[in-house]
């Protein structure tokens, strides 16, 4: 089977996490599998898809220091790309991916393990990440477009675990110094694991090699249709536009806290982090007996549909508290998601969480 392998030069942050897009309609429309690998030119904060951004970036910072914040349209949790990645999209027919996450990771995954072990490099699957000594050196996520499935991953060459952490929101500069500190100890990279980073040239041959060998295919290096490329800049230019950039964050302007407030006999809203697979945040008013309306984000995946968050959270919207787990049931069950992070039962169990809490109890 021939796929085609596409080296495109450095991009910015909203071409980046739109290439895939074009890539996955093209598919969709019939064509190749394709394996894309690039870089980007300039830093960037890449929010998940299910994220708030008040919640995950340190907007001051971004703001004066001229970084873009990108939304893309897969699942996971914030990131800052810089020049030391070697990023790459693999895109293919839906029907050639196996439908559970975890089989689909392994799969098209193994060989990029087998890259990094061709180093010398004690690599191995964690999830959706590739680690080595159990520190993540790829970070990897997938989502179905049109009929293409896309797994998103890249290959840390230089860690500027610095920049990182002045880019994502913390409580305080002393926990920053703290997460930078931890960074460090859970993130690697070539240079720190090599002594130094070898050529991208040298990387993608590799890349090549191992998935030929894997998956049994054949690559033909190629270049973007000139339909893709222009539905790609449309895409780009999409991207920019800040009501896709902070559409979480006004999809619910007035849920707006990380804690729970008591803000009158009859009112109350809470947040609550709750870590399943991956990490769910609920933020949820409460008014009497009712939930008045939710807002649920993360560094999940939500696969299919797309627009499940957004039917789950109008469902949950305006019910009476008791009625939270029959609803949630009842909208997994119609709905049929498939996720990876966090199940029903999870969903249930956060929502208890926040019922619990004084400040709620006192107003249901």
């Amino acid at each position: 089977m021939s796929w085609r392998f596409i080296s495109l030069p450095p991009q910015d942050g909203y071409h980046m996490v739109t290439s895939f897009v074009s890539v996955a309609e093209y598919v969709t429309r019939g064509g190749k599998n394709t394996f894309l690998v690039f870089s980007v030119k300039e830093p960037f904060v890449n929010v998940g898809v299910h994220q708030e951004v008040w919640l995950e970036v340190d907007l001051d910072f971004t703001l004066k220091n001229k970084i873009p914040v990108v939304r893309r349209d897969l699942g996971g949790g914030t990131v800052v790309i810089t020049q030391g990645e070697h990023d790459y999209f693999i895109v293919l027919r839906q029907e050639e991916a196996p439908s559970d996450p975890k089989a689909l990771y392994e799969k098209y995954l193994t060989p990029v393990v087998d890259v990094l072990r061709d180093y010398g490099l004690n690599a191995s699957l964690r999830d959706q990440d590739i680690v080595v000594n159990g520190r993540k050196i790829s970070g990897n996520g997938a989502m179905t477009h049109g009929k293409a499935v896309v797994i998103a991953g890249n290959i840390l060459m230089r860690a500027d675990t610095d920049l990182m952490s002045k880019c994502i929101k913390v409580p305080s500069e002393k926990f920053r110094d703290k997460m930078a500190k931890d960074m460090s100890e859970w993130i690697t990279s070539l240079e720190r694991e090599l002594g130094y980073v070898p050529p991208r040239e040298e990387i993608d041959k590799k890349l090549k090699q191992s998935f030929e060998n894997h998956l049994g295919i054949k690559f033909e290096d190629s270049m973007l249709t000139p339909e893709e490329i222009e539905r790609w800049e449309q895409l780009a230019s999409e991207k920019r536009n800040e009501e896709w950039v902070y559409y979480k964050d006004r999809r619910h302007p007035d849920l707006r806290t990380d804690r729970c407030v008591k803000i009158s006999s009859a009112v109350a809203i809470c947040h609550l982090d709750y870590k399943a697979r991956k990490l769910v945040r609920i933020t949820a008013k409460f008014v009497e007996k009712k939930l008045q309306e939710v807002s649920i984000s993360g560094d999940f995946f939500v696969m299919s549909p797309r627009d499940f968050l957004e039917k789950l959270e109008d469902r949950l919207s305006g019910i009476y508290v008791n009625d939270i787990p029959s609803a949630i049931d009842k909208a997994f069950a119609e709905l049929k998601p498939v996720i990876f992070g966090f199940s029903a039962e999870d969903l249930k169990k956060a929502f208890q969480e926040i019922l619990n809490k004084p400040e709620v109890q006192e107003v249901i």
